[in-house]
């Protein structure tokens, strides 16, 4: 398996930190970043983040970005094998594909996501509960249920590992690896599809043609949208996803409160 690429150079020889590499990535697929707006890893509340750096208006666009730039199942380089085997992938949380999808990407020197991906050199980071020991999670959270729900999960995501995934990679020796794919790297990328995914609203008519044919159509499955993971997720949030044909945009929200971090 492919080992991971060195970083870009710059003129004078001296490398390209991962967000600079990351911005770059951005200008070469297209998206556009708000001249109001930048990305950094100063005075943000958890490593990379969007600052505001003028007052933004409501309904303006902080950026777009073309739906081929989107990471997912349907954009990936094996999207075809994932389509033709999606019946064998399917499982209780409906993340396979995109998971398999997420292991081929970050541990491919050849990616056309390397430099979004290599902004997490580490998904423990992230630092969820489930990589904390269970007598932190016991201990720290107690009373909360959220070391029942996290000892579940864990449970859950090895299960589906080990009964979906390992034998679909074992069909695949060419492109996944159990030895680089491991089960401790396919809990670190649902970690990071929990913090970072987005999933795309249905479309209201094929909304309104299932409530008059009494089915309903399950939810779209999770993607990674490069630039709108550098928000905060939160439920009184200043910034709204929104999906077009061609390209998602990400516009200002009006809030009752005033912060420059977006």
């Amino acid at each position: 398996m492919a080992a991971r690429a060195k970083r870009a150079k710059v003129e004078d020889g001296s490398e390209l930190s991962p967000l600079q590499s990351f911005l770059q990535w951005c200008d070469g697929v297209g998206l556009e970043l708000s001249s109001k707006v930048c990305v950094s890893k100063e005075g943000t509340v958890a490593e990379y983040g969007m600052l505001a750096k003028d007052d933004i208006e409501d309904g303006e666009v902080l950026f777009t970005i073309p739906r081929s730039a989107l990471l997912h199942q349907g954009t990936t380089k094996v999207s075809t094998l994932l389509e033709k085997e999606r019946s064998t992938l399917q499982s209780s949380s409906g993340w396979v594909p995109l998971l398999l999808a997420l292991l081929y990407e970050y541990t491919s020197s050849q990616s056309h996501w390397r430099a979004y991906l290599s902004l997490w050199t580490d998904f423990k980071t992230l630092d969820h509960p489930m990589f904390w020991s269970k007598e932190e999670r016991g201990g720290l959270l107690k009373g909360t249920g959220v070391p029942e729900a996290v000892d579940r999960d864990l449970a859950n995501i090895q299960r589906e590992y080990t009964d979906v995934v390992l034998p679909f990679m074992s069909r695949h020796p060419d492109l996944w690896s159990p030895g680089t794919h491991t089960l401790d790297l396919y809990t670190q990328l649902v970690a990071f599809v929990m913090a970072y995914s987005f999933q795309e609203p249905q479309d209201e008519e094929d909304d309104d043609e299932e409530e008059e044919e009494g089915e309903e159509k399950p939810p779209n499955p999770p993607m990674m949208v490069p630039m709108a993971d550098m928000l905060n997720h939160v439920s009184n949030h200043n910034a709204n996803l929104e999906f077009t044909q061609v390209r998602t945009h990400l516009l200002r929200q009006l809030c009752t409160f005033e912060n420059h971090l977006l």
